[in-house]
């Protein structure tokens, strides 16, 4: 759809602006061609409890921070000042909104960028890394509470994830809770 402009799909900042969907873009740089290589990380935090006698149980404290890596070129004559206006962007403080071609755009962090290899008469060859920004999903959680009082569908294992404890850690605090799997509501579990 040439012409069209983005809007509500697409954060604020990017708004108005005619672009490619298809070209990698982050904050308010966008590729002048994509790079040749992008991988993109997902993994779940997996824990395994040995419960005597009984065998073990895996744990999932759910989905962790996306990475994305790759590498890529810049070239002709002004390759340079193509990584570095890339690279003062790296230089930016705090997160902002990556597109990669196909994904919907999501928070992250610039957190590292590399030349690499030996670069030819106006070709220039990076590497780089982005994590993606979880702390805006996790900024209400105060950690400092000494308490939670437990609300319809808590469990002992959404109770450990949200403040970031294990469940034998909790489990240790609370000697009263008789069964870990039927909390009731209004009951108060101790967190330090």
């Amino acid at each position: 759809m040439p012409g069209d402009t983005i809007g509500t799909l697409i954060p604020e900042e990017w708004s108005g602006h005619r672009m490619n969907l298809n070209i990698m873009r982050y904050k308010n740089y966008v590729w002048p061609h994509n790079p040749s290589n992008i991988e993109v990380s997902i993994t779940r935090d997996l824990r395994e409890i040995n419960i005597p006698f009984k065998g073990s149980l895996i744990q999932d404290y759910g989905q962790e921070k996306r990475v994305v890596s790759g590498e890529g070129q810049f070239f002709g004559e002004n390759c340079i000042a193509q990584f570095d206006s890339l690279f003062t962007v790296f230089k930016q403080d705090g997160s902002g909104y990556l597109a990669l071609p196909g994904m919907t755009p999501f928070l992250a962090i610039f957190s590292e960028l590399h030349l690499i290899g030996n670069t030819m008469p106006n070709v220039i060859n990076y590497e780089f890394e982005f994590w993606e920004d979880l702390s805006p999903h996790i900024a209400s959680v105060n950690l400092n509470e000494d308490y939670h009082t437990v609300v319809e569908g808590d469990t002992i294992w959404s109770i450990a994830i949200k403040y970031n404890l294990s469940v034998e850690k909790l489990l240790s605090l609370n000697v009263n809770i008789k069964n870990p799997n039927k909390l009731v509501v209004g009951e108060k579990v101790k967190l330090k």
